[in-house]
């Protein structure tokens, strides 16, 4: 056994650690919240980190390729945003149903976990919290999370990661409150299906391959051993199928999809793409693989929405414009930045409508530095000082806007509506919450003829998950909801096969591109 001295925000820790386990093994395992979205492969590089030598030489290794033990005498110097910490989440209040006693929804995400404590006789939240994803070592996606769920004792561990973040949050948000956790009657946990099965300490590797079976939909309300939360109810929402989680049935549940005339559609887009379509409270679903281009997890400059992320993107009066949260030197873009330089790169004619980046002798002379070909011919663009795009990481974006369109179209067809007849789309969650509709609109995320109607309505699930709480009857409304969505796999179907080759292009007609 060896110990190796961390420095992160000012402050130093000694750690043990054993033979065989890499850098990020020991850092996750200590709540070091190192990204890593290719699940510790070496391939995205975000895990990386500095080692100080006692001489004072630095060097950069990532964290997933680097033996604990090979640190030796080395400091390891890690990013301060890795050091943790709180993000606040808004909740409106629900309805009062009549109940009392304190009650805590969960929103189990694949990036973060969010938590409300809510007074259950007003329906007021007494305080919220959250933070990002202890699971996030394991890879930015379900799939790579399902990978290392399969893996011996890769299961157990990511199910312990999640109840112990769960159930710290909720003493976090209690002593936020000014009340005991022990006084916790009922939690109530809502996400994606995966995420539900590695919470119950269920093996989702049934979700990763066809038929993409789950080892539950919980209409039983949920799996879970007892003695995870012994003196509270907890419950699972329940789920469709294997990609349309207990998340979305609360959502559906928070936006009253089920209940509103009309035609309405409902889109989650995160590592997988939710998609939900309301006609007359006729419900059809069906999910879209994006992977986490949207997220910044395959960009070679993409970040989480943290202080220096760039997150909006404009081109105006012949340049581009960028917004950096928290102010400051730019180091890297997060989601909605993306959408937004999508956008803006179309707007200004430096990338075409097939999604071809122009070389520079292609464009006016005024654009031509942004725009450089290296010596293998690649080409990329600068959208900030020292951070391009490159061609390779928008045809992934490109590719993941295709997915997210081609999915709305088939949910479209088979209720039998248009464009025009839809009288609102919701977009749910952190990413589609602060989505510029505009942008997104003209990045081909959304059809432009929806833009005028379309509205980010916050965390839905967790909103749905609170109205449940505070509802006579509400879970079995949930079941009920889960028991009416039909469910449309899209997997090998050649109808979405036709229908994503039309949405590649970013004009809707060729006149546009």
């Amino acid at each position: 056994m060896s110990t190796i001295t961390v420095r992160s925000g000012g402050a130093e820790t000694k750690i043990k650690t054993e033979p065989g386990v890499t850098l990020l093994d020991v850092l996750s395992s200590e709540g070091f919240d190192l990204a890593a979205p290719c699940g510790g492969l070496g391939k995205c590089g975000k895990c990386s980190v500095t080692l100080l030598a006692p001489d004072g030489r630095r060097e950069r290794v990532l964290a997933c390729r680097t033996p604990a033990e090979a640190v030796g005498e080395c400091v390891v110097l890690v990013p301060d945003a890795a050091a943790g910490g709180l993000i606040e989440f808004a909740g409106s209040a629900a309805a009062s149903g009549g109940l009392s006693g304190l009650a805590a929804a969960v929103d189990l995400g694949t990036t973060t976990l969010a938590v409300r404590i809510i007074d259950r006789a007003s329906g007021e939240v007494l305080s919220a919290a959250g933070d990002w994803s202890a699971q996030s070592p394991f890879g930015a996606d379900v799939i790579s999370r399902i990978k290392a769920a399969s893996k011996p004792g890769g299961l157990e561990r990511l199910c312990i990661l999640a109840r112990n973040q769960a159930a710290a949050l909720i003493e976090a948000a209690c002593r936020d409150a000014g009340v005991e956790p022990g006084g916790i009657e009922e939690i109530l946990c809502v996400g994606n299906t995966t995420m539900e099965h590695l919470f119950a300490g269920l093996s989702p590797e049934g979700i990763g391959r066809a038929p993409y079976t789950p080892a539950s939909c919980f209409t039983d309300g949920g799996a879970v051993r007892p003695e995870a939360f012994p003196d509270a109810k907890l419950r699972l929402a329940p789920c469709v199928s294997g990609y349309i989680g207990g998340d979305a049935v609360a959502a559906i549940y928070a936006a009253g999809l089920a209940e509103k005339p009309g035609a309405r559609l409902l889109m989650d887009i995160g590592t997988n793409g939710e998609l939900v379509l309301a006609r007359d409270g006729q419900l059809t679903a069906c999910s879209v693989a994006c992977g986490p281009a949207f997220e910044g997890a395959e960009i070679g400059c993409g970040m989480r929405a943290v202080p220096g992320a760039v997150s909006a993107v404009r081109f105006s009066a012949g340049d581009f414009w960028y917004f950096v949260i928290g102010g400051g030197s730019p180091r890297g873009i997060c989601g909605t930045g993306i959408v937004d330089a999508l956008a803006a790169l179309l707007e200004s004619g430096v990338m075409d409508g097939t999604g071809r980046l122009l070389e520079p002798d292609e464009l006016p002379e005024a654009l031509r530095d942004n725009v450089s070909v290296n010596k293998k011919g690649r080409v990329s663009f600068a959208f900030a000082p020292g951070l391009r795009l490159r061609a390779a990481e928008l045809r992934k974006l490109q590719l993941a806007k295709a997915a997210v369109r081609a999915g709305a179209e088939i949910l479209m067809r088979r209720a039998g509506v248009g464009a025009e007849d839809i009288d609102e789309v919701y977009l749910a969650g952190g990413f589609g919450t602060r989505l510029d509709i505009m942008s997104a609109a003209k990045a081909g995320l959304i059809a432009p003829e929806l833009a005028g109607k379309t509205r980010g309505i916050g965390n839905a699930a967790l909103d749905g998950a609170q109205r449940v709480l505070c509802t006579p009857g509400g879970f079995e409304r949930l079941t009920e909801i889960q028991g009416r969505c039909e469910y449309v796999e899209l997997s090998g179907s050649a109808e979405f096969s036709e229908a994503f080759v039309d949405a590649m292009p970013f004009y809707d007609d060729e006149e546009e591109a």
